[in-house]
């Protein structure tokens, strides 16, 4: 009887603890898979899940997460920047991977300038989501978080505006960067270069222009690329990283003047990238410039590896000069690639698109240098420059507009030089009629040979059109009286 007894005892604690160990796990939490996607299926990274108002945790790269379990019901919060948050509540443990989806924000909008004409081409971002405007200045960013939004693009004044999230089209205006600048050449820069600083702070001007390498070939700042020590050219008359850290601090915009391809120093140290004589059996030369070739990709990658060495160094632009064919060549002048016309317009437009592809990622603008008559010629006078090719890629386009330069009885006057103002006028008006798109155009101004009032004319002419301007002296000889003061 003792043994039964003791055996039922057995039997009825073996039962008691089945039950509580039934109860305990049926207490105990267990794991299922949420996955948190967009509404065009796609995983949503790092979105914050909530489970009764307490946080557990972000989903994983494939949207996933997983969720303990427990017998009550769960009232689930999940939210993801840029997107709609959700508050579900789940009855019953899912089985299986349970989908949650989030709608992706959206921000439209369109950007102009003040004259409502379109901007193309400037980043728009919202947190982590970000857009390009297209032909027509719109834009439409998935993903976009409420709050500031940033609108930017090179040579332009950046903007912001907030956005509370909801639909509905966001307009939204940005200027041009109306540069004021004086060409400061590569010695003047490094022998003196508090007396330009103190120019823009006691004058009109808001920028510096330097030269970085110029029409000697040599280079002036502190350069470390090699093709410029293997040719000699680096002089280091100054710390082009300093120049930046200055111009900063005064808020002013930094124009780096780039000599591309008249390059004596690289054609006679470097000859296999230079323009060849082919009846000189040498570097092909006319008037004493000596041409890399165009057309050649070491020459090429020189230029550009040059600029991007300055962007980095804190150049907000980087202006192409002598970006061209030689203008004065005889059929001895040979080239790698030929010199059609077709070869020479599309050298130099892929040169400045690969030049934008390089230095837009880096913040810095692109420019280029181009001659006065391209703004009423159409051709492009045999030197790959075509008005239309470059103001339809490059953020500044800079026509050299200085009266001397011009021929008899261009627009009329028999002597262009003796009208400096409306020289500038009619060379400007043929170049605004013809842009295809919202591009800065920035005339040079001839700052030699003149009076301060011949000067003055001149930007008077540019400012008429609300466009910046910039000063050529190749010394650095500014015309001072010609600017104005400030108060």
């Amino acid at each position: 009887m003792a043994r039964r007894t003791q055996f039922q005892l057995l039997v009825a604690l073996t039962i008691v603890w089945a039950l509580w160990a039934g109860w305990s796990l049926l207490g105990r939490a267990t794991p299922y898979t949420l996955r948190v996607l967009d509404d065009l299926g796609s995983p949503i990274v790092a979105a914050s899940i909530d489970v009764n108002s307490s946080q557990v945790g972000t989903s994983a790269e494939d949207g996933t997460i997983e969720i303990e379990w427990r017998r009550s019901a769960s009232v689930l919060e999940v939210s993801a920047p840029g997107h709609v948050p959700r508050t579900l509540t789940i009855a019953e443990r899912p089985d299986g991977v349970f989908d949650v989806v989030l709608n992706a924000r959206i921000l439209r909008g369109r950007v102009t300038d003040e004259s409502e004409s379109p901007v193309e081409a400037a980043m728009v971002v919202a947190g982590q989501a970000s857009g390009v405007t297209d032909l027509e200045g719109r834009f439409s960013i998935r993903g976009a978080e409420p709050g500031a939004v940033s609108v930017s693009r090179p040579a332009w004044v950046e903007t912001t505006f907030d956005w509370d999230g909801g639909v509905g089209e966001s307009i939204v205006e940005m200027n041009p960067f109306i540069a004021r600048a004086v060409h400061i050449s590569g010695e003047a820069a490094g022998d003196d270069i508090d007396f330009f600083f103190d120019m823009a702070e006691n004058t009109e001007l808001n920028a510096l222009m330097v030269d970085l390498k110029d029409e000697s070939g040599l280079v002036w700042y502190d350069s470390e690329d090699p093709v410029a020590h293997e040719v000699d050219a680096v002089e280091a008359r100054y710390d082009l990283s300093e120049i930046a850290a200055r111009a900063e601090q005064a808020d002013l915009y930094l124009i780096g003047r780039l000599v591309v391809f008249n390059d004596p120093t690289a054609s006679i140290r470097k000859p296999s990238m230079a323009v060849w004589d082919s009846g000189l059996n040498a570097p092909y030369q006319s008037r004493g410039q000596y041409f890399l070739d165009p057309t050649d990709p070491e020459a090429q990658a020189y230029g550009l590896a040059l600029a991007q060495e300055v962007c980095a160094m804190g150049v907000d632009e980087v202006q192409f000069d002598y970006v061209r064919f030689p203008d004065d060549r005889t059929e001895a002048a040979t080239f790698d690639g030929g010199v059609s016309l077709e070869v020479r317009t599309a050298t130099i437009i892929a040169f400045l698109r690969e030049a934008v592809a390089l230095l837009h990622p880096m913040g810095c603008a692109v420019a280029a240098d181009v001659f006065g008559f391209t703004t009423t010629d159409v051709t492009d006078g045999g030197i790959g420059q075509r008005w239309e090719d470059v103001t339809d890629i490059v953020d500044v386009a800079s026509p050299m507009v200085y009266p001397s330069h011009y021929t008899t009885d261009w627009y009329g006057f028999e002597s262009p030089n003796d009208h400096p103002g409306p020289m500038v006028t009619r060379a400007i008006e043929d170049g605004l009629e013809r842009l295809s798109r919202n591009v800065v155009v920035r005339p040079w101004l001839q700052d030699f040979g003149y009076t301060k009032e011949q000067v003055r004319a001149q930007i008077e002419s540019a400012e008429e059109f609300g466009l910046g301007w910039m000063l050529w002296n190749a010394e650095s000889s500014v015309t001072v009286d010609a600017l104005s003061r400030l108060e």
